[in-house]
């Protein structure tokens, strides 16, 4: 466990990197509550909640309950901005010293906002193609993207990962 006291706590203004990982996510998110503004009244009732490995839909609910994406996905981006105000308080690779942390604190920093809009254009997609399975243009959800977006989210976390053991203390 560590000691983030020991930690030098820095204050990092954003980066225009950064400015626009936020700014992605934001319209990421906003397009959620549009399109779904603009879809509403011709949702079924019934729409489909929940799709197998195959892509296709398993279970199902009333049409509220597509309202769980964009909801998740407005939370977890608040908190990912929020917790990204906070890199010393982040597990990292190497051990975090006066020398490292700045460089540190920023890889750290970027690794949550990439994190946070991978995850936005994921959740876009989810809410896009379950919309679209619930109207019937398409059978159901496309996997393999799925499985892309979650190859990319990894992938970023590794690639991060082996960016930050370059600053050893």
């Amino acid at each position: 466990m560590f000691n983030s006291e020991k930690r030098p706590k820095l204050k990092i203004a954003l980066s225009w990197k950064e400015k626009i990982l936020i700014l992605i996510s934001t319209l990421c998110v906003i397009a959620m509550w549009v399109y779904l503004y603009i879809v509403w009244n011709n949702l079924p009732n019934i729409i489909p909640i929940h799709f197998g490995i195959t892509g296709a839909p398993d279970r199902f609910g009333n049409k509220i309950s597509v309202l769980l994406l964009p909801i998740i996905a407005s939370i977890m981006h608040i908190l990912l901005i929020f917790l990204s105000k906070m890199p010393h308080c982040f597990n990292y690779p190497v051990s975090v010293t006066e020398k490292n942390g700045e460089a540190l604190y920023k890889i750290g920093k970027e690794l949550i906002l990439l994190l946070d809009m991978e995850i936005s254009l994921t959740f876009l997609i989810l809410l896009w193609e379950d919309i679209q399975s619930s109207i019937g243009n398409i059978s159901g959800l496309g996997i393999g993207r799925m499985f892309i977006s979650m190859a990319i989210i990894l992938g970023t976390v590794v690639y991060e990962t082996i960016r930050m053991r370059r600053f050893k203390g």
